[in-house]
């Protein structure tokens, strides 16, 4: 079994892989990346044509690969699924699905990002879903520069305190981004806290045990 790995962001690795290897150690990851593609929506503010190219080079390239299903692990470029799912070869699976689809079950949910991009991607998700969902969302961007000139410390306690300011008002939180996963167990929660990596590896697990069967 081979599964795909999309990154726009660097942080996004080790979350996926560790998810991967404590579910399912025997699957095979190829990993393609473009880092330049978050910068170019923060700048384009859409998904503009030369951010729809740029992606297709990334779903062709892994696609070349032989992989049995392709993950994106940046929530930012999610919608691009419902353009490249038609012409693609593989099933191609949204960072969040999996995990939003378990926010789905409660009726107030908590959003946590240090990407401003990232909210609305999967605010549309739900609400499509389950348009009475009463949502929440708080981003704090100066997690993400902290992350990026690394100051993991400083990143892991500016998303720590969001989630402290959320947990009494909602029912659940939902940790948006791959790299923000690990926190989800730095902290005593009254409520569940959702995240991507490990929801995301369950279901390409599922969705591959038949080809495992066989």
């Amino acid at each position: 079994m081979k599964v795909g790995l999309i990154h726009a962001l660097t942080s996004s690795v080790p979350p996926i892989e560790k998810a991967f290897y404590e579910i399912a150690p025997e699957v095979e990851l190829v990993h393609v990346m473009d880092t330049e593609l978050l910068s170019m929506i923060k700048r384009e503010q859409t998904q503009s044509p030369q951010i729809i190219r740029r992606f297709s080079k990334l779903i062709h390239l892994v696609t070349e690969s032989k992989v049995d299903c392709i993950q994106f692990t940046c929530s930012a470029f999610n919608n691009l699924t419902t353009i490249f799912q038609p012409m693609s070869e593989v099933r191609l699976f949204r960072s969040d699905e999996a995990m939003l689809d378990v926010a789905l079950q409660y009726e107030r949910i908590g959003l946590i990002s240090t990407v401003e991009e990232t909210p609305p991607v999967l605010i549309h998700y739900l609400r499509q879903r389950k348009p009475s969902i009463e949502i929440q969302t708080m981003v704090n961007t100066e997690g993400l520069q902290a992350l990026n000139r690394g100051d993991q410390d400083n990143h892991d306690e500016l998303v720590l305190d969001m989630m402290k300011q959320l947990e009494p008002e909602v029912d659940a939180i939902v940790l948006s981004q791959y790299s923000l996963s690990h926190l989800a167990t730095k902290v005593e929660s009254s409520i569940p806290i959702l995240t991507g990596p490990k929801e995301s590896a369950k279901r390409c697990l599922r969705y591959l045990q038949p080809v495992n069967k066989n």
